[in-house]
């Protein structure tokens, strides 16, 4: 009796234990019940004490029993995120990915980097007019101007290389409420290097200009569709083309004015789109053409002759919050100049200031000015990058202490192995936007109802001419920066979309031989194929 006493009270000091017992001792028992599977009853036996010891260890740990983060908080922190991390924490939940993708959001975020954020400037570039069809690419800079009164350098970023696109002398290619509009034949390329987008608007006619309305918070861009001839219109047509904030929605909307010829490039300032023109005389009647962004209205402002009289070389900047001119002789050391400033746009007022600067800039027609930073100093830049391996210098002029300093950027094409490796030549024109905000704005343009627009707009010419350049503006927004001009498109007339804005199959199949082709094709070039091909299809 004695020794089956002493065997039951071993036994039960092995199977019910304490709830002080060690950690150990617990994983020993979660062991043992996978070890006694077979046993039916002491697996029933062991699940119950092993649920009694977890639920006594388990104890204010659980993570129902934490506290989950309020949304407005997540918000909060989101909003303070560089924005490549942005995109990437879309995929973390369906929860995250609306919160980013709201309006709401790319407005605050839009309005925190405006304030917060380091002040920040854009350069944008092309590897040159005479650079090969299938290597012409659009580099896009950024710098800070963080500490750059005491510094004689900046440093420059690559955000991000677009190929198959260049800009030409009088191409505009600007920053505008964080989007980065670009004019070039056919299609109008609008870029975001904040999420690294690219996208193309069917604007099809001669001169497009890219606008935001602040107020309704949406973009704009102007396209004058009406033809020049050798007679003369009785007015012009003009298609708004209207992004709806954030949103795939877009309307197009028609716009009639007075025949007047444009002469400069646009510029965008505070919901209103400026460009220099003449009506009704041709280089006669100089006159500043004001585009008002929300209300879709164009109208005339009476302009000094100097102010357009180079067209093209004509400068026009925004100067504190006002439409401004710098006019300085095209064939001369550019040693002074003259600034106009529009101080009332009802009663067409204009102001002049005339300023001496320390030393020359060299040829008039070589220099250019972006603007202004937020110091008031006024920007000047060479129009386009040095023929040899050189430094890319900026210059900026006080305009109350009457001095300049030369500030050099670092990294725009100062090194031998960019310059090869993009194939430089020719001028490459350069174009800075001087005070340049991050916008996390999701432009996205493509579906069937733009297909539908494009089939009515150039279904006439697919018979004719080579589509390329069709499909390429479809493609190019996602085709992850590999140019569509490599494929040879035939010139027949299956190549065309259909009546409902469908694409037939010949384009398709020619697509998918296409994307095989190039999938092993470099795009950074480099000799060999490429290690990875991404094609992203919606």
């Amino acid at each position: 009796m004695k020794r089956r006493d002493d065997k039951k009270g071993r036994l039960c000091s092995i199977s019910i234990p304490s709830k002080l017992d060690p950690i150990p001792f617990v994983l020993k028992m979660v062991l043992a019940t996978a070890k006694f599977l077979n046993k039916t009853p002491q697996k029933k036996h062991l699940c119950r004490e092993e649920r009694d010891i977890n639920k006594y260890d388990e104890k204010d740990t659980s993570p129902s029993k934490v506290d989950s983060i309020p949304l407005d908080l997540e918000v909060e922190i989101l909003t303070r995120l560089p924005a490549k991390s942005l995109i990437k924490f879309q995929c973390v939940s369906k929860t995250w990915s609306s919160i980013i993708r709201s309006q709401r959001f790319i407005d605050s975020y839009y309005a925190l980097s405006s304030t917060m954020r380091s002040d920040r400037f854009i350069i944008a570039f092309s590897n040159g007019e005479s650079a090969k069809r299938e290597d012409k690419r659009l580099f896009i800079f950024s710098s800070s101007y963080e500490g750059h009164e005491s510094s004689s350098s900046l440093v420059t970023n690559l955000d991000m290389t677009i190929p198959s696109v260049t800009v030409i002398c009088f191409s505009t290619c600007a920053s505008v409420h964080g989007l980065i509009g670009s004019t070039r034949s056919g299609p109008f390329l609008v870029c975001n290097p904040c999420t690294g987008k690219v996208t193309m608007l069917p604007c099809s006619g001669a001169h497009t200009s890219f606008g935001y309305d602040p107020v309704d918070g949406q973009f704009k861009a102007l396209t004058q569709v009406s033809p020049y001839s050798y007679q003369e219109p009785d007015f012009l047509v003009h298609e708004v083309l209207t992004l709806g904030g954030g949103e795939s929605s877009w309307i197009v909307k028609k716009v009639t004015t007075p025949v007047y010829y444009t002469a400069t490039r646009k510029l965008c300032i505070n919901g209103f789109v400026y460009f220099g023109a003449w009506t009704p005389r041709s280089r006669i009647d100089p006159v500043i053409v004001c585009f008002d962004v929300r209300y879709e209205r164009l109208s005339f402002i009476k302009a000094p002759m100097d102010v357009v009289c180079l067209e093209g070389d004509s400068i026009l900047i925004e100067y504190k919050g006002k439409f401004a001119s710098i006019v300085r002789h095209p064939y001369a050391d550019f040693h002074s100049f003259d600034l106009w400033i529009l101080e009332d746009v009802k009663t067409h007022d204009w102001s002049k200031q005339t300023f001496q600067l320390p030393f020359s800039l060299g040829l008039g027609t070589k220099m250019t000015s972006p603007g202004i930073n937020k110091a008031g100093e006024i920007i000047f830049a060479p129009k386009t990058l040095s023929r040899d391996v050189q430094p890319f210098y900026i210059f900026y002029y006080n305009v109350e202490r009457k001095d300049m300093r030369k500030v050099m950027l670092k990294g725009i094409a100062d090194d031998e192995q960019f310059r090869r490796r993009y194939g430089l030549a020719g001028n490459c024109y350069v174009h800075i936007s001087p005070e340049h905000v991050e916008n996390y704005a999701f432009v996205e343009f493509f579906g069937k109802q733009c297909f539908q627009y494009l089939s009515s707009k150039w279904r006439t010419c697919l018979t004719t001419i080579s589509p390329i350049s069709l499909v390429e503006s479809m493609m190019f927004a996602y085709d992850n920066h590999i140019s569509l001009y490599e494929y040879p498109f035939e010139d027949r007339e299956v190549y065309r979309l259909d009546d409902v804005g469908e694409v037939v199959p010949h384009v398709t199949i020619a697509i998918q031989e296409w994307i095989q082709r190039v999938a092993v094709s470099p795009v950074d070039g480099e000799e060999g194929p490429a290690d990875i091909c991404i094609t992203e299809l919606g």
